[in-house]
């Protein structure tokens, strides 16, 4: 049976021609899938040291790849242009930890949810008085700049239970918990996937504190009207469900088990 190679090509930003995103019968006529992806978002999408792109959701953009029967490209790019490029054409699909939103599922096509994003404070180890959401207000929070996972729910607790004293928008996960390790930010709003990551990596620097703020779904978003390439990635996640892959990778990259029971069978 013939192979198919994966290919991973790192595109700048600056490259801006449109990548004329199309349904199924076209991304197959041409023989790649154009998808977009942060790289600074780790677990989920970051560089090695090899300078490769790797993580949980590139694991499955791979996999889904392999299973169409076409190589992928991957651009990447800051969080910021990601959604508007999908929209405009640049893109055939995300895979970069992107939430499932009623406002999203007006302007994408979703698949079903091959991850969940459960919004969580991480605090800083010496910073005692921390104990979740409510007690964030006085404090200097950072989270992901428009993320729903980050800015939005760290918007949302400063509206609910008092002001911060200062918030930091970052581009990603790297930039943010640096900046905690050194004291700049008191407190993050993130995924417990990424606070998970942090800690194994930074033992003794954070905890994760409180019960999550909200979970949300993740799944990958595709222009509207991609009916079949939809329908073929679907079928993809439930094969990777299946076979055990999701629960494999989130073990490694999550450090979390039975990851793909907390999953459902359609989009949310």
């Amino acid at each position: 049976m013939r192979s198919v190679c994966v290919f991973l090509s790192l595109v700048l930003v600056l490259l801006a021609t449109p990548a004329g995103a199309a349904d199924l019968p076209e991304i197959t006529r041409r023989g790649h899938m154009v998808a977009a992806t942060s790289g600074n978002l780790p677990p989920v999408t970051f560089l090695n040291d090899k300078n490769e792109l790797v993580g949980y959701d590139i694991e499955v953009g791979k996999f889904i790849a392999r299973h169409i029967g076409v190589k992928l490209d991957l651009v990447r790019l800051d969080w910021k242009g990601i959604l508007p490029g999908l929209q405009t054409g640049r893109f055939d699909a995300v895979f970069s930890n992107v939430n499932v939103t009623p406002e999203r599922k007006e302007i994408f096509d979703y698949s079903i949810p091959y991850s969940r994003s459960a919004v969580v404070v991480v605090a800083r180890a010496s910073v005692s008085d921390i104990h979740g959401p409510t007690d964030l207000k006085g404090r200097t929070v950072g989270a992901i700049s428009g993320g729903m996972d980050g800015e939005i729910p760290a918007r949302a607790i400063e509206k609910e239970h008092g002001a911060f004293k200062g918030f930091k928008g970052y581009a990603g996960y790297a930039e943010m918990f640096a900046d905690m390790e050194i004291g700049r930010i008191d407190a993050a709003v993130a995924p417990d996937t990424a606070a998970a990551n942090f800690i194994k990596d930074k033992p003794g620097v954070a905890r994760i504190v409180g019960a999550p703020y909200v979970v949300r779904f993740v799944g990958v978003p595709m222009q509207k009207g991609s009916t079949q390439l939809k329908a073929k990635v679907d079928e993809a996640i439930r094969m990777m469900r299946k076979d055990g892959l999701l629960d494999r990778w989130a073990t490694q990259y999550f450090g979390i088990d039975n990851f793909s029971a907390q999953l459902i069978d359609q989009v949310p």
